[in-house]
């Protein structure tokens, strides 16, 4: 389901051919170097890992428009004028707190995360992090993440999560105990500022053990007091896995600098009775392309993912979504929703599996859009594919203007046009910022959004 003011081509590009044999050819340069000064870790199981997804890389090179995943992608943007280096390792990075925010926090700056900075009172509560490298051979690490790491059969739809296996340069591995519970949430400011366009490669693992309670904020914005001019990519990965009766609700909210791209990686894991809980809000960035995948691997699991974004000027919003039922008694509902402006462009491309083993699953699915120009463009493809017979699933979307009768009323009680139209907007997204736990954060992104509480 398209809706939109112009075409959209599907016939590859000469020029992003081009862009991404330069690109290639720029990461190969980097890998020699890094390889040549890794020293010890060189011979390390963790850089044969590294090196066997670089090498993959080079074998799958990176989607175009061809690759059905990657369609209404602007992989171009992503990676365009995007040189292979890594981002500058600059320890002073910050983002300003937000107000009436009472959490722990954690830094990854332009990819680095240093486990010296982790709150002590996360280490009092049995909480620690492990640098990957220390943890990837250990037998629990293994089993629990490593089937799901990028390997020898992906294909170009793996190319990011490739070339973040290759480039990470610090990553982090939380191991949650069973039984904590956490009053405050875990805050991760990640942030890119460089002098130059660059790459970073933020990455981390997260374990919830059983009956844990754990709620993790993400934050991608630009460097408190600086000016709003760093450019580069993002290419963001994280793996979660919650173990029985585990509860975890992932807050991410992107109001990136106008010349930054972000590509990001969620990949979840759940056992029986777990609870997961996605909310991705987009505002600000050039080009996104956030990507979830979702493996229930026992009965009763309930998830829920949902997103809201404002695309306007050149802005690209990417949402794709991968939710696997496997087993019985499985719930999840999807929920996403965007205002595209001017010449913004947006797509959501979300699938639902149910396996013939997954009886009484009940799985919904919704995409609603608002384009206000004939410049803007929105790809929607909700997707059901059910091989069990005593299911409950549905899927929807919706594309089209403001309500006219809602315009048409509040005119008439003495508002101006822009002021109306604001009302609108605020009402079509209020839904899905209400349902952020945090006053403090639903009061912060909200008011970010135009949106009256």
């Amino acid at each position: 389901m398209t809706g939109s003011g112009h075409p959209h081509l599907s016939t590859p590009n000469p020029t992003e051919a081009m862009a991404q044999e330069q690109l290639l050819s720029e990461l190969t340069t980097q890998f020699q170097h890094r390889e040549a000064t890794a020293n010890g870790h060189a011979r390390s199981a963790w850089f044969d890992f590294q090196k066997r997804s670089f090498e993959r890389l080079l074998e799958v090179t990176f989607p175009d428009r061809r690759h059905e995943d990657w369609k209404y992608t602007p992989v171009q943007k992503l990676i365009g004028n995007v040189p292979g280096h890594a981002a500058t390792i600059q320890p002073g990075l910050t983002l300003a707190p937000i107000d009436g925010l009472d959490s722990f926090v954690i830094h990854i700056r332009n990819g680095m995360v240093d486990p010296a900075e982790w709150p002590a009172e996360l280490t009092a509560a049995g909480i620690h992090l492990r640098p990957l490298v220390a943890a990837f051979e250990n037998g629990s690490w293994q089993s629990t993440f490593g089937p799901w790491m990028p390997g020898p059969a992906a294909d170009a739809g793996k190319a990011f999560d490739l070339l973040n296996a290759a480039f990470h340069t610090s990553a982090g591995v939380l191991e949650i105990p069973a039984n904590t519970v956490l009053e405050k949430p875990i805050e991760c400011r990640i942030l890119h500022h460089d002098d130059t366009v660059s790459i970073s490669h933020p990455l981390y693992f997260i374990h919830a053990g059983r009956n844990s309670q754990v709620r993790w904020i993400e934050r991608f914005e630009g460097q408190a007091g600086q000016p709003s001019e760093s450019a580069g990519l993002i290419n963001a990965a994280g793996y979660i896995h919650l173990e029985a009766n585990a509860s975890l609700t992932h807050t991410r909210w992107q109001n990136l600098p106008a010349r930054q791209r972000l590509v990001t990686r969620l990949f979840v894991t759940q056992q029986r009775d777990s609870r997961f809980i996605s909310q991705v809000f987009d505002l600000g960035g050039e080009a996104m392309r956030h990507n979830i995948d979702i493996e229930l691997e026992a009965s009763n699991t309930f998830t829920s993912l949902e997103g809201a974004y404002i695309a306007t000027g050149r802005q690209s919003v990417d949402h794709q979504t991968r939710i696997n039922h496997k087993v019985p008694h499985g719930e999840s509902h999807e929920w996403y929703k965007g205002i595209l402006d001017e010449a913004g462009t947006a797509a959501f491309n979300g699938k639902v599996y149910v396996h013939p083993d997954a009886q009484k699953t009940n799985a919904y699915q919704q995409n609603d859009a608002i384009v206000l120009s004939p410049h803007a463009l929105m790809n929607s493809k909700p997707q059901l594919e059910i091989y069990a017979d005593d299911v409950r699933c549905s899927h929807g979307a919706t594309i089209g203007q403001l309500n006219e009768q809602g315009m048409f009323y509040l005119r008439s009680r003495g508002l101006d046009e822009a002021t109306a139209r604001q009302m609108l907007k605020s009402a079509f997204l209020a839904p899905l910022v209400a349902h952020i736990e945090s006053d403090a954060l639903r009061t912060y992104i909200g008011q970010h959004m135009g949106i009256e509480s």
